[in-house]
């Protein structure tokens, strides 16, 4: 089949304003964590190196941008005292796997016995189960707490700020 001139101009048209639109077109609506450089970068809340991958944390701002802490109890407590840095989304690690899971919908398991980077003993799990099964075994005779996000939030403002 032979195209004629004109036919070949149009379908050249159209193709390139499909890519056009394709090109506009939102990209991922799902926020993604950030990359975060271990032994380089620094903590937002406490200034230390985020250096244990099981407790690196992150918030991606309303406003564009990270912010990137060493503990779990870091993330809380920056956002609670800088009520004008509005997260759109939380990132934690998964305490197993390592890998980023969201914060609004982890599980939190707290214990002094969790040697988290900066003391506030919180790790964060993808199930309930699994932070079940942590706590249970993790914790033997003691209680551990577990905690959905707010929760997890308000202890660690009571705990900061008492």
């Amino acid at each position: 089949m032979k195209l004629s001139r004109r036919s070949f101009l149009r379908y050249a048209a159209w193709g390139a304003g499909a890519l056009a639109l394709a090109a506009c077109a939102p990209q991922s609506a799902e926020p993604q964590p950030p990359e975060i450089a271990y032994n380089h970068d620094t903590c937002d809340n406490c200034g230390m190196l985020i250096s244990e991958v099981r407790f690196a944390c992150a918030s991606l701002l309303i406003k564009g941008g990270y912010r990137k802490f060493d503990d779990i109890g870091c993330l809380a407590a920056y956002h609670t005292d800088r009520p004008n840095e509005q997260a759109a989304a939380y990132f934690v690690h998964d305490y197993h796997s390592e890998s980023w899971i969201r914060g609004e919908s982890a599980t939190y398991v707290h214990s002094p016995k969790i040697a988290s980077p900066m003391g506030h003993g919180l790790a964060a799990f993808g199930t309930r189960e699994a932070a079940e099964g942590f706590a249970k075994s993790y914790c033997g005779d003691t209680d551990c707490d577990l905690l959905n996000f707010d929760e997890m939030r308000v202890h660690v403002h009571m705990h900061v700020h008492g």
